[in-house]
Parts: structure tokens; C-alpha cells; sequence
């Protein structure tokens, strides 16, 4: 390990350590499911991945209606929807930063308890990332966040690069987003087709804030609302792109629902039937 590295791991390790700790003795608190009970819970070969881009309110009832016959695989902010059942959703980064407890704690607090306070993820399973690295994740347990109602599915991060793991022991493929994550998840739990909806990346609207307003961490970066996303015309596109040709040769389509969609230029659009 390089020496930039042990200094970045050192300084890191009290800021993983207290949430990793707690979640190691909350985790009774929690029912734990395998990737057998999540196959079980597949309705049909189709699943759309839901994002929080400000195109999800320009969707009409009929294309909601539409995509609840479905499965529905929500992640990030998400939790603020109130469009759709959620039967499953992904946790990993949430606050603006980890590092400033004055930021981290009311922004975690607030995620969670819009979601508790939501009735469309009553029968979610929610997808936890886990291991030392995993501080929300971990808070979420170990804070006792989480609805204890809900049963809870851990996995790991990969921090190789390339295409999608082959198996959940050797961890999701982070990449350049957590979507990469949930797209590493409905591979292995066998859906043959993946939709990406409110996935936008051609500014930096959500569908729960004002039109003229983004996000405090975009904010913060020096972005405007007008601003493409950071992934829209980078690696993030590209990417996907190879992992739709990799997809496709495992006899699994990754298509996109919006045709604005700046994913677009490396995945087809989803028409529905």
C-alpha cells in the first residue's frame, strides 16, 4: 500500500469505526435475507431502477401504472417518491459528507425518517451495504434507522473496476455511481431485463425539490441546477454502455426510459407493451 494510501485509511479509520461497532451490536434488531428470498420476491423478468431525476415528474399515472406491474428497484433519494410501490432499495452514500458530524447526522436523520414515514416502501427490502468501509450502511443498522419491520439484505462493495461481479461474495462494482451497484444486483438476482428510469444526467433537477433548486452537495461543488450531471458527460456513460454489451451477451437487456437521457448515447430506449 502505497503511503498516501495508509495516511488516507489512518485518518479514516475512527470516522468507520464507531458506526461499524454499533452495527455489530444492533444487528439482532434486524431479519436478515439471502439472494434465494430476494429471487423470490421477482414478479416478472423486468425491473426498473429508479433514480431521482426531475423527469420522473413529467411521467404520467398510465406510465406508473405500468411500471408497478413490474419490480421496482429504488436507491439514494428515492426514499422521497411517493409515485410507486418499492419492493426493493439500495442504501449506501448519504449525506453531503461523512466527515462533519454537524452535517452527517441531521441530513441521515432526515433520509430515514422520510423513508420510516413513507407507506410505499412497507414491504421494501432494503438492500444494506456492509463491511468496515460501509459507515452508512452500518449507521443504518447501528443507529437502529432502519424500520425493524422491514427485513434487510447485506452486501459489499468491489472496489475492482471492469463488469459486473459474477456473485454477491465478491462484492458490487461501485465504478463511477452507486447505480452500477444496483445494476450489479439485478444481474445477479436474475432479472433479463433492466430499465433505468429518472436516471437523467442532462442537469441537476430531483423530482422532490423546486425546478430552480439542486441539491446542498451541488451546491457545494460550485454547480448550478442548469449544470449536467458529473457523470452525464464522463466515464459514467461510457461505461454503461460496455456493460450493456456485457449484459447482453449474458442474455440480460439494460435499456434506459427516458429518451432525453444523456445514457442514451450508449443504451437504447425502453418501449413499452
Amino acid at each position: 500500500m502505497r503511503r498516501n494510501d495508509v495516511s488516507e485509511a489512518m485518518r479514516l479509520f475512527p470516522m468507520r469505526l464507531e458506526p461499524w461497532l454499533r452495527s455489530v451490536y444492533n444487528r439482532r434488531a434486524y431479519e436478515y435475507v439471502d439472494a434465494d428470498d430476494l429471487i423470490a420476491r421477482r414478479r416478472s423478468d423486468t425491473v426498473f431502477i429508479l433514480g431521482s431525476g426531475g423527469s420522473l415528474n413529467e411521467m404520467d399515472a398510465a406510465a406508473w401504472s405500468y411500471i408497478e406491474r413490474h419490480n421496482t428497484f429504488g436507491f439514494n433519494w428515492w426514499v422521497h417518491q411517493r409515485f410507486v410501490r418499492t419492493d426493493f432499495h439500495l442504501i449506501r452514500g448519504i449525506p453531503d459528507t461523512d466527515a462533519d458530524p454537524s452535517v452527517w447526522k441531521p441530513q441521515v436523520a432526515e433520509y430515514f425518517r422520510v423513508l420510516r414515514a413513507n407507506p410505499l416502501f412497507s414491504d421494501t427490502v432494503f438492500l444494506v451495504q456492509s463491511g468496515f468501509r460501509a459507515i452508512n450502511g452500518n449507521r443504518a443498522i447501528g443507529y437502529r434507522l432502519l424500520p425493524e419491520r422491514n427485513p434487510v439484505f447485506l452486501w459489499r462493495s468491489s472496489i475492482r473496476v471492469g463488469p459486473p461481479s459474477r456473485t454477491f461474495r465478491a462484492g458490487l462494482v461501485h465504478g463511477q455511481s452507486t447505480i452500477q451497484e444496483c445494476i450489479n444486483a439485478a444481474y445477479l438476482l436474475g432479472w433479463s431485463r433492466i430499465v433505468l428510469v429518472g436516471v437523467d444526467l442532462y442537469d441537476r433537477r430531483y423530482f422532490w425539490l423546486p425546478t430552480d433548486t439542486t441539491r446542498s452537495v451541488d451546491v457545494l461543488r460550485g454547480a448550478s441546477v442548469s449544470d449536467p450531471h458529473a457523470q452525464g458527460s464522463g466515464a459514467l456513460v461510457e461505461t454503461l454502455g460496455r456493460w450493456r454489451e456485457w449484459l447482453a451477451r449474458e442474455g440480460c437487456d439494460l435499456l434506459v426510459w427516458n429518451p432525453k437521457s444523456l445514457l442514451t448515447r450508449t443504451l437504447p430506449v425502453y418501449a413499452a407493451s
